[in-house]
């Protein structure tokens, strides 16, 4: 399963990285799982998250710490990415 990820990019299931969604790459390669209508997925950058997540990046790389990028995104009511739904205070 690994390498199908490494060798096709293909992703294989679960919740996405913040900052990426699946879509849909395609056709299944097996004949009999295309046939039945199954596609392959991969990842590709949630425009709405991966500026949060290239912010974040740069905001650690300048010396901020975790709990201070996560207490500025706090205080900017960005989402949660672990639970957006179950925290609506968090929404912007």
């Amino acid at each position: 399963m690994s390498s199908q990820a490494q060798l096709q990019g293909r992703y294989l299931g679960g919740r996405p990285p913040y900052g990426y969604r699946i879509a849909d790459a395609g056709p299944h390669p097996n004949p009999s799982k295309a046939a039945a209508g199954q596609r392959i997925h991969k990842l590709e950058p949630d425009p709405a998250a991966a500026p949060v997540v290239q912010r974040i990046f740069r905001l650690y790389v300048d010396g901020m710490s975790y709990s201070a990028i996560a207490a500025q995104l706090t205080r900017e009511r960005i989402p949660c990415p672990l639970r957006p739904r179950r925290h609506p205070q968090s929404a912007p």
